[in-house]
C-alpha cells in the first residue's frame, strides 16, 4: 500500500455526545492517526451532509475517496487500512470471537439500556429491565471477561475493538443508575476492573463527556419523549 494512502487526510463527521461517534474517535486515537473532527448538528443537518451519509446519521469517516459509515464498520475499516497497532486478532477464530462480542454489545446490551428510556413511566417494565441488565452484566463477566483472557482488556493484554465497542455504553451507565435505578457494575469484579482500566486510556479520556452532560441529555430526552 502506498505511503500516500497512509498519509491521506482523515475526517470524521461526528457529534460530541454520540456514543457511536465516540467509538470511531477512540479507534482513531488508538491507531495514533491524525484526524479532523467535523461536528454535525443532527437536529439541523447541513444540506450537504446527505451526500455523505445516506442514513443521515453520524459518524461518517472520509478517508481520501472512501466514505464509510456505521461505527463498527468504520472501526473495522480503520483496522484493515491501518494494520498497526492491530485492534482485532489475526487468527480467524479469534477474530470471529471478537465480532461475536461486538455484536453482543449492539444486539443484547444496547436494547435493554434503551428500554430504560422507553419504559420510564412503566414500573413493571422497569423492574424487568433491571433484571435483564443485571443478567447481561453477569454474562459479560463470566462468559466474556473471565473466559476470554487473564489480561486487563476483553481479549487480553492489548486493547481491541471489543473494548472500544462497549466503553461508551459503560461511560453512560452512572446516569442510568441515577435516573432509573439501573444495576451497577460494582458487583462484577472483572467488569468493574475493566471499566477502571479503560477510563485510564487516553482514547477514552480525550473523548469522554462529563456525567453532567450525559444526565442533562437523558433528562431532556425523558421530558421530550
Amino acid at each position: 500500500m502506498s505511503e500516500d494512502y497512509y498519509m491521506a487526510d482523515i475526517e470524521l463527521f461526528s457529534k460530541a455526545v454520540c456514543p457511536y461517534a465516540q467509538r470511531a474517535q477512540m479507534a482513531l486515537i488508538e491507531k495514533g492517526l491524525p484526524f479532523r473532527v467535523i461536528e454535525i448538528d443532527t437536529n439541523n443537518k447541513p444540506i450537504w451532509f446527505k451526500d455523505l451519509s445516506p442514513y443521515g446519521k453520524v459518524p461518517v469517516l472520509r478517508h481520501g475517496d472512501a466514505l464509510v459509515y456505521e461505527s463498527r464498520i468504520i472501526n473495522e475499516y480503520l483496522d484493515e487500512a491501518f494494520p498497526t497497532p492491530p485492534l482485532l486478532p489475526r487468527p480467524p477464530a479469534a477474530r470471529a470471537e471478537a465480532r461475536i462480542w461486538i455484536d453482543y454489545c449492539d444486539t443484547q446490551l444496547l436494547p435493554v439500556m434503551s428500554a430504560f428510556l422507553i419504559d420510564r413511566d412503566n414500573p413493571e417494565k422497569q423492574t424487568k429491565n433491571r433484571e435483564v441488565l443485571s443478567q447481561r452484566f453477569c454474562f459479560i463477566e463470566e462468559e466474556g471477561l473471565r473466559k476470554l483472557s487473564n489480561g486487563p482488556y476483553w481479549l487480553g493484554d492489548e486493547v481491541s475493538l471489543v473494548d472500544i465497542q462497549f466503553m461508551p455504553m459503560f461511560e453512560r451507565l452512572p446516569c442510568y443508575v441515577e435516573q432509573w435505578d439501573a444495576p451497577t457494575a460494582s458487583q462484577f469484579p472483572r467488569l468493574q476492573a475493566w471499566i477502571s482500566k479503560m477510563q485510564q486510556r487516553p482514547s477514552h479520556q480525550r473523548t469522554a463527556r462529563s456525567y453532567d452532560e450525559h444526565i442533562a441529555i437523558i433528562r431532556r430526552l425523558s421530558a421530550a419523549a
